[in-house]
């Protein structure tokens, strides 16, 4: 196929699904455009790369830096080196359940490591406090669900407040990188424990 844009400074998405797989191609227009791609499949023998073994205590090391890392940034750079972050600033991503809702303020990529950190912050709209489970943070992307691999939350929402919290996902549900970029579109889900409580098998999340 061929692609061209009618106007300056145009930008688009082309999704292309193929082998039940839906690859995205961003599209800019440019003075120096690409006249031709080849794609390869990647050869049946080819094994995907493991994700990365990351101990607790290095996990807890990069909440430390998300939370520091605009500092780092600035005095310590190589503390932070290789690591990315999205800053949604007046536009935060934000998963609304009506009395309480989950706004993503930051995500920071830590590569060596295959981990996103995630910045957030619950609020409670209601009049009554919420309780949830902090080891059940997870994040969808698309169809699929990645798990945490280490939280720092309260677990306690208290009524017509905000909460701050952290959490990160590392790696693939099955065990590989997710290599997962920060220009997804998430959202944050967690476990009710008032659900629970009640003796409910519901699954609803907050």
């Amino acid at each position: 196929m061929s692609v061209r844009a009618l106007a300056r400074k145009a930008a688009t998405n082309l999704n292309i699904r193929w082998n039940k797989h839906t690859y995205v191609f961003e599209l800019v227009e440019s003075e120096t455009p690409v006249l031709a791609l080849n794609l390869e499949d990647r050869a049946a023998s080819e094994v995907a790369q493991p994700a990365p073994q990351v101990t607790p205590t290095r996990l807890l090391a990069l909440l430390d830096k998300a939370k520091a890392f605009s500092l780092l940034k600035k005095q310590q750079p190589d503390a932070v080196a290789g690591a990315e972050a999205r800053t949604f600033g007046d536009e935060p991503q934000v998963t609304d359940f009506n009395d309480y809702e989950i706004r993503i303020e930051e995500v920071f990529r830590f590569n060596l490591e295959d981990t996103l950190v995630f910045h957030l912050t619950l609020r409670n709209k209601s009049e009554h406090p919420i309780r949830y489970l902090p080891e059940s943070f997870c994040v969808r992307i698309g169809h699929r669900l990645y798990h945490q691999s280490i939280s720092d939350a309260p677990g306690l929402l208290p009524p017509h407040a905000a909460s701050t919290v952290y959490f990160a996902i590392t790696g693939t549900p099955d065990g590989g990188r997710n290599e997962l970029s920060l220009k997804n579109e998430f959202s944050v889900l967690v476990t009710r424990r008032d659900f629970l409580d009640c003796g409910t098998t519901d699954s609803r999340f907050l």
